[in-house]
């Protein structure tokens, strides 16, 4: 390629596109959010099938209903541990996506000033804090 092209487009650059700067926010948002939900799925399946596989080993050796009643009674209460547990990084991850997003959003456009914005309250950047209601 001679000299003069490669400098010619090295200075142009890339056009703006806002529509486009959004449509690619967009779409790498919702991978990110993909991702971290897949992950976190494969994790919690994985483990519930580890927790079914010993269930069903546990049954193999029972010689007595009241003892196969405990082995199944204890991998309920396990279960319903995990599903809450699990609920709870589903909510996590959801609100950890969401402030990071919104964050983002924010730096594609633009902050708020008083001159555009009367209503704008000035407050500190960074994460959001959560408040306990007590």
């Amino acid at each position: 390629m001679p000299e003069s092209a490669k400098t010619n487009q090295a200075s142009h650059g890339r056009l703006p596109n806002p529509l486009l700067d959004l449509t690619i926010a967009g779409l790498e948002t919702q991978l990110k959010a993909w991702q971290a939900y897949q992950v976190e799925g494969a994790h919690f399946i994985a483990k519930r099938l580890r927790a079914n596989l010993e269930l069903m080993r546990s049954l193999g050796h029972c010689t007595e209903a009241g003892h196969a009643g405990e082995c199944q009674r204890a991998w309920l209460r396990e279960l319903q541990g995990d599903y809450a547990e699990e609920w709870g990084r589903v909510v996590a991850t959801t609100f950890t996506l969401c402030f990071a997003d919104l964050a983002a959003m924010g730096l594609l456009f633009g902050s708020r000033t008083a001159k555009l914005w009367p209503r704008a309250q000035p407050g500190p950047r960074g994460e959001p804090k959560l408040h306990v209601v007590a």
